[in-house]
């Protein structure tokens, strides 16, 4: 196998554990939202106190999205210059 082959797999392989990981975000991202519409319905404390934890579940779930997209963003650009430099070997 050339070592053009043996980079693209090694950046397909790259690429798809990437996917795997923004799907895993994703599923975590959707429990979050879970939780905070359950604590606005469904919550036995007081309004105050259920809003208040709504919202520092939705800080949470802004977090880990800004988090999610800089860390796709690097990882796109990063798998992007290793198939420049592979394709022009």
């Amino acid at each position: 196998m050339s070592k053009a082959t043996t980079d693209l797999a090694a950046i397909t392989d790259d690429a798809i554990e990437q996917v795997r990981y923004g799907k895993e975000h994703a599923r975590w991202l959707a429990v979050l939202m879970t939780a905070i519409q359950g604590e606005l319905a469904h919550g036995r404390a007081v309004l105050e106190c259920r809003v208040s934890r709504s919202k520092d579940l939705a800080s949470l779930g802004q977090y880990l999205a800004d988090d999610l997209a800089n860390y796709m963003n690097t990882r796109a650009e990063e798998l992007q210059r290793q198939a420049d430099a592979a394709g022009g070997e």
